[in-house]
């Protein structure tokens, strides 16, 4: 990618001027256009499919298939959906054999990618694995990455100056997991964030991410991991709290007055012990016939950040995200919660939805609609950030 982003910001942006403002209702915020600080675009290699046996593959246009060098060794013009396997040694495609350990498949001009019915702008390889398995990376450009994430992370009929921070933030997170994973296969996974391609991908929405071509934030002209969640139920959280890390301005948490509106502001659930034992026996933690589930030692948020858990079997603590992940983010939405033993269930009555550190997604909505812009909501709830246009 040419000269890295977090040498970039740590030893250029220091001896720079002011930036541009932006006229931002509600306070005016800046942001900091040298021009280009990269050389390039950078490239964002995601993993699509890990650790599978089986993939279905449709070309439309032009193609070429290159192996793990970059001699070509097919081309044509489509292909039909054919299934991708690894047997003896080599990849096949259709009833394609190529004896190789990895191909790279690049669409030409107006070739588009189709994997598992989900249509991708980039460049995929296929990487075999152990056990006639494989896995399936895109390469592909971050301003196209992030057009296929927005959607997909955030309603798409939501408030475009909402939109906009949402496509900040996902670009800012996606950058500083590249500085953290440059020297790995891939720098994000499904996971990481919600990306489905081509398949999220509007003119409205590619237009929203086009007006903040190239900009993250950063601290203390550093890159950091921009976290976002639903809905924080009236303040989000420290990063200390939930993912163990150095707590830092950015990631502190702030009093949210903005995200009453959702309905997972506040929320109850029944859960069964039955199935709670169930999904922790799954991930080796073994407890039977459950009394109490207490979130404990909670951060400003509210969130505990760890969960004991009293059973027949004694008493257990573990990382209550992890717990929460465990048991189903569609089920217990957060670790701010109290919990009541109702003989074979658990009621879960608390606020917020997801880890609760950095932007809230309903509370930014919610300062948008109200007439705050972008800027405006990324530097109220990433407190002492910069926002700073890198390419």
């Amino acid at each position: 990618m040419g000269r890295a982003l977090f040498l970039m910001i740590a030893t250029i942006l220091p001896a720079m001027s002011a930036g541009i403002p932006l006229s931002c209702q509600r306070g005016t915020t800046v942001v900091h256009d040298y021009g280009p600080i990269l050389d390039k675009i950078p490239v964002m290699r995601v993993l699509l499919i890990n650790d599978t046996q089986e993939a279905q593959l449709a070309i439309n246009g032009s193609y070429q298939i290159t192996g793990s060098l970059t001699n070509i060794i097919d081309q044509g013009q489509g292909l039909q959906k054919s299934k991708i396997s690894v047997s003896n040694g080599g990849i096949n495609i259709g009833n394609k054999r190529y004896d190789n350990s990895e191909l790279r498949i690049t669409g030409l001009r107006d070739g588009a990618i189709e994997l598992n019915n989900i249509q991708y702008r980039g460049e995929i390889r296929i990487l075999q694995q152990f056990n006639n398995k494989f896995s399936v990376i895109e390469e592909v450009d971050i301003e196209s990455f992030i057009s296929g994430v927005l959607g997909s992370e955030m309603p798409s009929t939501w408030n475009e100056e909402a939109l906009r921070a949402q496509a900040v933030t996902a670009r800012t997170y996606a950058m500083y997991k590249k500085k953290i994973r440059r020297n790995e296969v891939y720098h994000l996974d499904m996971l990481d964030l919600a990306y489905r391609g081509m398949s999220s991908e509007s003119p409205r929405l590619n237009k929203i991410v086009q007006d903040t071509n190239g900009v993250v934030m950063v601290y203390d002209w550093n890159i950091f991991p921009a976290y976002f969640h639903s809905t924080c139920g009236g303040h989000t959280e420290d990063v200390g709290s939930v993912f163990g890390k150095d707590s830092m301005p950015p990631l502190s948490g702030v009093v949210c007055n903005y995200c009453n509106n959702s309905k997972y502001s506040r929320w109850s659930t029944d859960i069964s012990k039955s199935e709670i034992e169930k999904r922790l026996r799954e991930a080796k933690v073994y407890v039977s016939n459950i009394s109490t589930v207490k979130a404990i030692d909670p951060g400003a948020g509210k969130h505990g950040s760890r969960v004991e858990i009293v059973s027949a079997s004694g008493s257990k603590e573990m990382n209550a995200n992890v717990f929460r992940l465990l048991v189903g983010p569609n089920y217990l939405y957060s670790t701010a919660f109290d919990s009541k033993n109702n003989g074979k269930s658990i009621t879960f009555s608390g606020r917020g939805w997801g880890h609760g550190v950095g932007l809230c997604q309903y509370g930014a909505q919610s300062m948008a609609e109200k007439g705050f812009q972008w800027a405006a909501i990324l530097k109220y709830y990433y407190p002492k950030i910069e926002l700073v246009r890198v390419y």
